[in-house]
Protein backbone atom coordinates (compact mmCIF):
# COMPACT_ATOMS: atom_id res chain seq x y z
CA UNK A 1 0.00 0.00 0.00
CA UNK A 2 1.86 3.10 -1.53
CA UNK A 3 2.01 6.71 -0.56
CA UNK A 4 -1.49 7.11 0.99
CA UNK A 5 -1.43 10.60 2.09
CA UNK A 6 -4.13 12.26 4.25
CA UNK A 7 -4.95 16.14 4.09
CA UNK A 8 -7.11 17.58 6.93
CA UNK A 9 -9.10 20.85 5.84
CA UNK A 10 -11.26 22.69 8.55
CA UNK A 11 -12.95 26.06 8.02
CA UNK A 12 -11.76 27.05 11.33
CA UNK A 13 -8.07 25.94 12.85
CA UNK A 14 -8.96 23.09 15.30
CA UNK A 15 -6.66 20.73 16.85
CA UNK A 16 -7.02 17.34 15.22
CA UNK A 17 -6.18 13.57 16.25
CA UNK A 18 -5.61 11.23 13.15
CA UNK A 19 -5.08 7.28 13.47
CA UNK A 20 -4.68 4.61 10.99
CA UNK A 21 -4.56 1.07 12.03
CA UNK A 22 -4.08 -1.87 10.35
CA UNK A 23 -5.36 -5.45 9.79
CA UNK A 24 -3.20 -8.65 11.43
CA UNK A 25 -1.82 -8.91 7.63
CA UNK A 26 -0.19 -5.28 7.03
CA UNK A 27 2.24 -3.53 8.72
CA UNK A 28 3.89 -0.26 8.59
CA UNK A 29 6.98 0.37 6.51
CA UNK A 30 6.94 4.44 6.84
CA UNK A 31 5.08 7.08 8.16
CA UNK A 32 5.61 10.97 8.40
CA UNK A 33 5.80 12.90 10.73
CA UNK A 34 7.39 10.10 12.32
CA UNK A 35 5.18 8.94 14.96
CA UNK A 36 5.21 5.80 17.69
CA UNK A 37 3.85 2.73 15.91
CA UNK A 38 1.90 0.62 18.08
CA UNK A 39 1.75 -2.90 18.64
CA UNK A 40 -1.81 -4.34 18.78
CA UNK A 41 -2.88 -7.73 20.31
CA UNK A 42 -2.97 -10.34 18.95
CA UNK A 43 -2.21 -8.79 15.89
CA UNK A 44 -2.47 -5.40 13.86
CA UNK A 45 -0.45 -1.97 14.49
CA UNK A 46 -1.83 1.98 14.56
CA UNK A 47 -0.31 5.15 14.52
CA UNK A 48 -1.49 8.54 15.39
CA UNK A 49 -0.88 11.97 14.64
CA UNK A 50 -2.01 15.18 16.88
CA UNK A 51 -1.87 17.86 14.26
CA UNK A 52 -3.07 22.03 14.50
CA UNK A 53 -5.24 22.92 11.32
CA UNK A 54 -5.11 26.27 9.52
CA UNK A 55 -7.39 27.75 7.13
CA UNK A 56 -4.45 27.13 4.35
CA UNK A 57 -4.80 23.71 4.72
CA UNK A 58 -1.41 23.51 5.92
CA UNK A 59 -1.01 21.41 9.57
CA UNK A 60 1.32 21.53 12.40
CA UNK A 61 2.40 18.74 14.40
CA UNK A 62 1.39 19.55 18.14
CA UNK A 63 4.12 18.03 19.51
CA UNK A 64 6.98 19.19 17.18
CA UNK A 65 5.44 22.30 15.12
CA UNK A 66 6.19 21.07 12.35
CA UNK A 67 4.72 22.65 9.87
CA UNK A 68 2.88 19.54 6.96
CA UNK A 69 0.92 20.13 3.93
CA UNK A 70 0.15 16.37 4.59
CA UNK A 71 0.46 12.76 6.74
CA UNK A 72 1.71 9.94 4.74
CA UNK A 73 1.98 6.24 5.70
CA UNK A 74 2.90 3.55 3.81
CA UNK A 75 2.28 -0.36 4.57
CA UNK A 76 2.56 -4.01 3.40
CA UNK A 77 2.17 -7.50 3.89
CA UNK A 78 3.99 -8.57 7.76
CA UNK A 79 6.20 -11.18 7.36
CA UNK A 80 5.09 -13.50 9.18
CA UNK A 81 1.07 -13.21 7.57
CA UNK A 82 0.44 -16.78 6.02
CA UNK A 83 -0.32 -13.94 2.59
CA UNK A 84 3.18 -13.46 2.79
CA UNK A 85 4.32 -16.88 2.42
CA UNK A 86 2.08 -17.79 -0.49
CA UNK A 87 3.78 -16.46 -3.65
CA UNK A 88 1.58 -14.42 -5.69
CA UNK A 89 -1.23 -15.14 -3.81
CA UNK A 90 -3.61 -12.39 -2.74
CA UNK A 91 -7.14 -11.66 -1.07
CA UNK A 92 -9.38 -11.27 -3.08
CA UNK A 93 -9.95 -7.73 -1.79
CA UNK A 94 -6.92 -6.29 -3.88
CA UNK A 95 -6.98 -8.19 -6.95
CA UNK A 96 -8.29 -6.95 -10.22
CA UNK A 97 -10.52 -8.45 -12.90
CA UNK A 98 -12.78 -8.36 -16.07
CA UNK A 99 -15.66 -7.56 -14.02
CA UNK A 100 -14.30 -4.78 -11.85
CA UNK A 101 -11.70 -2.79 -13.57
CA UNK A 102 -10.76 -0.46 -16.43
CA UNK A 103 -7.85 -1.57 -19.35
CA UNK A 104 -6.62 1.08 -20.45
CA UNK A 105 -3.22 2.16 -22.92
CA UNK A 106 -0.52 3.70 -21.19
CA UNK A 107 -1.28 6.72 -23.80
CA UNK A 108 -4.54 7.12 -21.95
CA UNK A 109 -3.89 6.65 -18.54
CA UNK A 110 -2.90 9.92 -17.28
CA UNK A 111 -5.95 11.65 -19.05
CA UNK A 112 -8.25 9.10 -17.78
CA UNK A 113 -6.82 9.69 -14.06
CA UNK A 114 -7.45 13.21 -14.46
CA UNK A 115 -10.64 12.69 -15.00
CA UNK A 116 -11.79 9.75 -11.92
CA UNK A 117 -9.73 11.90 -9.75
CA UNK A 118 -11.54 14.90 -9.82
CA UNK A 119 -14.78 13.12 -9.58
CA UNK A 120 -13.51 11.61 -6.90
CA UNK A 121 -12.87 14.70 -4.84
CA UNK A 122 -9.10 15.40 -5.28
CA UNK A 123 -7.98 18.58 -5.60
CA UNK A 124 -5.28 19.99 -8.33
CA UNK A 125 -2.34 19.16 -5.65
CA UNK A 126 -3.58 16.04 -4.95
CA UNK A 127 -4.51 14.98 -8.69
CA UNK A 128 -0.98 15.94 -9.77
CA UNK A 129 0.85 14.48 -7.01
CA UNK A 130 -1.33 10.99 -7.15
CA UNK A 131 -0.07 11.06 -11.33
CA UNK A 132 3.24 11.90 -10.83
CA UNK A 133 4.00 9.16 -7.98
CA UNK A 134 2.79 6.72 -9.73
CA UNK A 135 3.94 7.47 -13.32
CA UNK A 136 7.22 5.92 -13.61
CA UNK A 137 5.41 2.17 -12.69
CA UNK A 138 2.90 2.83 -14.92
CA UNK A 139 5.43 3.29 -17.74
CA UNK A 140 6.40 0.35 -17.09
CA UNK A 141 3.22 -1.32 -19.10
CA UNK A 142 1.98 -0.37 -22.96
CA UNK A 143 -1.81 -1.33 -20.56
CA UNK A 144 -2.11 -1.73 -17.45
CA UNK A 145 -5.72 -2.59 -15.72
CA UNK A 146 -6.88 -0.36 -12.32
CA UNK A 147 -10.04 0.25 -9.85
CA UNK A 148 -10.71 2.10 -7.25
CA UNK A 149 -11.86 0.27 -4.26
CA UNK A 150 -15.34 0.73 -2.38
CA UNK A 151 -14.49 2.99 0.76
CA UNK A 152 -16.16 0.60 2.82
CA UNK A 153 -14.19 -2.23 1.80
CA UNK A 154 -10.47 0.00 1.91
CA UNK A 155 -11.73 1.27 5.29
CA UNK A 156 -11.84 -2.98 6.83
CA UNK A 157 -8.35 -2.93 6.38
CA UNK A 158 -6.73 0.17 7.06
CA UNK A 159 -8.94 2.21 9.38
CA UNK A 160 -9.13 5.72 9.60
CA UNK A 161 -10.33 7.58 13.00
CA UNK A 162 -10.39 11.13 12.85
CA UNK A 163 -11.19 13.30 16.19
CA UNK A 164 -12.97 15.71 16.04
CA UNK A 165 -15.26 13.90 13.56
CA UNK A 166 -14.61 15.53 10.31
CA UNK A 167 -18.33 16.20 8.09
CA UNK A 168 -16.75 14.39 5.02
CA UNK A 169 -13.84 11.89 4.79
CA UNK A 170 -12.82 10.92 1.31
CA UNK A 171 -10.47 8.18 0.80
CA UNK A 172 -9.31 6.91 -2.40
CA UNK A 173 -7.29 3.94 -3.36
CA UNK A 174 -6.21 2.82 -6.72
CA UNK A 175 -5.06 -0.89 -7.61
CA UNK A 176 -3.59 -1.34 -10.97
CA UNK A 177 -1.14 -3.89 -12.33
CA UNK A 178 0.51 -4.21 -15.94
CA UNK A 179 -1.92 -6.05 -18.76
CA UNK A 180 -0.34 -8.51 -21.38
CA UNK A 181 -3.42 -10.15 -22.67
CA UNK A 182 -5.86 -8.03 -24.00
CA UNK A 183 -8.09 -10.92 -25.22
CA UNK A 184 -8.52 -11.60 -21.45
CA UNK A 185 -10.04 -8.03 -20.58
CA UNK A 186 -13.14 -7.78 -22.72
CA UNK A 187 -15.22 -5.99 -20.45
CA UNK A 188 -12.70 -3.74 -19.01
CA UNK A 189 -11.34 -2.61 -22.32
CA UNK A 190 -15.21 -1.84 -22.87
CA UNK A 191 -15.59 0.17 -19.87
CA UNK A 192 -12.69 2.51 -20.34
CA UNK A 193 -15.30 4.59 -22.30
CA UNK A 194 -18.09 4.82 -19.77
CA UNK A 195 -18.57 8.26 -18.17
CA UNK A 196 -16.19 7.76 -15.17
CA UNK A 197 -18.73 9.36 -12.95
CA UNK A 198 -19.49 5.64 -12.05
CA UNK A 199 -16.46 5.20 -9.99
CA UNK A 200 -18.15 7.83 -7.31
CA UNK A 201 -20.51 6.01 -6.65
CA UNK A 202 -18.44 2.55 -6.92
CA UNK A 203 -15.85 4.33 -4.13
CA UNK A 204 -19.02 5.92 -2.68
CA UNK A 205 -17.83 9.26 -2.77
CA UNK A 206 -19.64 12.91 -2.50
CA UNK A 207 -17.45 15.05 -4.50
CA UNK A 208 -19.62 18.58 -4.13
CA UNK A 209 -19.06 17.73 -0.65
CA UNK A 210 -15.44 16.75 -0.73
CA UNK A 211 -14.93 20.28 -2.38
CA UNK A 212 -17.22 21.99 -0.20
CA UNK A 213 -15.20 24.19 1.56
CA UNK A 214 -17.41 25.33 4.54
CA UNK A 215 -16.82 22.07 5.61
CA UNK A 216 -14.49 19.93 7.38
CA UNK A 217 -12.74 17.70 5.34
CA UNK A 218 -10.64 14.98 5.17
CA UNK A 219 -8.77 13.22 2.08
CA UNK A 220 -6.97 10.58 1.58
CA UNK A 221 -5.32 8.97 -1.19
CA UNK A 222 -3.03 6.00 -2.24
CA UNK A 223 -2.78 3.19 -4.62
CA UNK A 224 -0.76 -0.68 -4.91
CA UNK A 225 0.86 -2.53 -7.89
CA UNK A 226 -0.36 -5.77 -7.99
CA UNK A 227 2.09 -8.51 -9.47
CA UNK A 228 0.08 -9.72 -12.77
Amino acid sequence: MKKPVIYVFSPKDIDVTVSVTLDKDLEFTAVYPIVPIEKLKPKGEKIQWDVHTSLDGSLFARDTGLELSSLFWEADLNTSSPLSSRQGELPETWTLSDWNSVVLSIDDVTSYLEKVLRCLGLHTEARTSFVTYWLPSFLNHKYIALRFMPQAEYSRIAPLDIKPEPDVITRVFMLFQGVKDLEAWPLSRKRAFDNVSYWATTVGVDSAAAFNKDLSRVLEWGAMEVPS
